[in-house]
């Protein structure tokens, strides 16, 4: 599944955290915005490591599922490009 990862951490330490993190499993397309391809037992090990380093009092995390035939009507503008390749994924 292919998942749009956007964050808003206003603890410049805890958003470099979930940086190193989220390398982990995706790509880095935009400021914080990761695009990543996993299965469901990647997806959870994903989750549980947002969880690890957020504050959920203050920091804001949305994942967006995209089905294959929602991405193959992503639209992108200017320079942006779609990756859907496999992301390595590094413990």
């Amino acid at each position: 599944m292919f998942y749009v990862v956007a964050y808003d951490i206003p603890d410049n330490n805890r958003r470099n955290r979930l940086f190193k993190v989220m390398k982990g499993f995706g790509i880095h397309t935009q400021f914080s915005v990761f695009e990543c391809t996993l299965d469901d037992k990647e997806f959870v090990r994903m989750t549980k490591k947002i969880e690890s380093v957020i504050d959920k009092k203050e920091d804001d995390i949305k994942i967006y599922p995209l089905c294959n035939s929602c991405l193959q009507k992503v639209e992108s503008h200017g320079k942006a490009v779609l990756n859907k390749e496999k992301a390595v994924i590094v413990i």
